[in-house]
C-alpha cells in the first residue's frame, strides 16, 4: 500500500523513521481474519506498533528531541483527562488511540510515522534498536504480571509460548518463581519455553497437558496465564487452576465470543483478570533489558525487509521455520 509521508498533526508531535518493527499477534489477526477482539478491520490499514525509530523532524513544542536520535515508542496515546486516565488507568482511556490500530492511527509498518513526543523514550548506546522493539511485548507481560501479583511460592502455568508467553516466563523467573508450566502447539516454542525458564513444557498436540500438569501438581495451580486466545487453552486454564486461584486472560481470541465453564469457575471461586495491553510498563521493561536483568534478544528469530511483507506474515502466522518473533528491519 502506497501512502504519502505523514505530516505532523500537532505542534508537539514528532516524525519518525522506523528502524525495527515487530509483528505482533494482533497484527497477525489483521492478516488472517477481518476482525480482532470483536472489532471489524477496515482495509486497507497500516498496522504495526512494536518498534524502535529514529527522530526525523520535531514539532516546535515537542521538547528537546533532535533529528538522528533513536527512541523506543509507547504505542498507546491516552487523553489524560477522562475518568480512566484520572485514576491512572491509561490503557483503558475512553479516547485512546493506538499506533497501528485500524481506524485510529497509522502504524510503524512503513518507513515513516508520527507520534506525540510524550510517547517517545530516548535510547542510549546500551540498547540496540532490536532490544528496544522487544521491550514492547515484554511490557505487555510485565503489566499482566503486575495485575496477577504472583508470590514466590506460586505454581504457575503459561498457556501459549509466543513472544508474550515467553516474556511472561522470563519475568516470572526473574521474580523468583520456579514451578512454571508452559504449553504451546509448536515444538520450537516448547523448547523456547524451557530456555526461558519453565520447569516443564509440552506441546498440546503431543500430550494431555492438563493430566500431565495435574499429575505433578494434584492440588492445581495458583495462577494461570492464558496467552494464546484459543478456546482449548481457556478450557485448560479452568481445569488447571486451583480453588481460589487466578486466571489472567492475556491472549486475544479471534472470535468475538469465547466460553468459560462457569459452574467449575463458581465452585472453585476462581478470579478471572483481563489484561489489556499495558499501563506505563514500557520504560520499566526497557530498564530491565538495559540492566541485563532480562535477556530478550534471542526471541527475535526472523528478520525481513519491508518488501518481504507477505513472506514475513506467512512465516509468523503459520509458525514456520521455528519462528518466535519476526520483525521488519528498515
Amino acid at each position: 500500500m502506497e501512502k504519502p509521508d505523514p505530516e505532523l498533526p500537532d505542534r508537539d508531535w514528532v516524525l519518525l523513521r522506523t528502524r525495527v518493527a515487530g509483528i505482533c499477534g494482533s497484527d497477525l489477526h489483521y492478516f488472517i481474519s477481518d476482525s480482532v477482539g470483536g472489532e471489524k478491520v477496515p482495509y486497507p490499514c497500516l498496522a504495526g506498533h512494536e518498534c524502535s525509530a529514529e527522530v526525523v523532524r520535531v514539532g516546535p513544542e515537542a521538547g528537546d528531541f533532535n533529528p538522528g536520535e533513536l527512541v523506543a515508542v509507547e504505542p498507546s496515546i491516552s487523553c489524560g483527562a477522562c475518568d480512566q486516565c484520572l485514576v491512572g488507568r491509561f490503557n483503558t482511556c475512553r479516547k485512546i488511540k493506538f499506533l497501528g490500530h485500524p481506524g485510529e492511527l497509522d502504524g510503524c509498518f512503513a518507513e515513516y510515522f508520527v507520534m506525540p513526543a510524550r510517547n517517545l523514550i530516548r535510547l542510549d548506546s546500551s540498547l540496540t534498536p532490536e532490544e528496544a522493539m522487544l521491550a514492547e511485548p515484554l511490557s505487555i507481560a510485565l503489566h499482566a504480571i503486575n495485575l496477577a501479583a504472583p508470590v514466590g511460592g506460586d505454581r504457575v502455568a503459561v498457556l501459549g509460548a509466543g513472544p508474550i508467553g515467553l516474556s511472561l516466563i522470563l519475568l516470572l523467573r526473574h521474580r523468583g518463581l520456579s514451578s512454571i508450566f508452559a504449553t504451546d502447539r509448536s515444538e520450537a516454542r516448547v523448547k523456547a519455553a524451557l530456555r526461558a525458564g519453565a520447569a516443564w513444557a509440552a506441546s498440546v498436540e503431543q500430550e494431555d497437558v492438563v493430566r500431565e500438569i495435574l499429575s505433578r501438581q494434584p492440588l492445581g495451580l495458583d495462577l494461570v496465564f492464558e496467552a494464546s486466545g484459543d478456546q482449548e487453552a481457556i478450557d485448560q486454564s479452568v481445569a488447571l487452576v486451583k480453588p481460589g486461584g487466578r486466571i489472567i486472560q492475556v491472549g486475544i481470541p479471534v472470535p468475538e465470543r469465547v466460553s468459560y465453564q462457569i459452574a467449575r469457575l463458581r465452585r472453585k471461586e476462581v478470579t478471572i483478570i483481563n489484561s489489556r495491553r499495558q499501563n506505563r510498563c514500557l520504560e520499566p521493561a526497557l530498564q530491565m533489558i538495559k540492566n541485563r536483568e532480562i535477556e530478550v534478544d534471542w526471541l527475535l528469530t526472523h528478520r525481513f525487509r519491508p518488501e518481504e511483507a507477505q513472506q514475513a506474515f506467512s512465516t509468523a502466522a503459520d509458525r514456520l521455520d521455528g519462528v518466535l518473533k519476526a520483525a521488519f528491519i528498515f
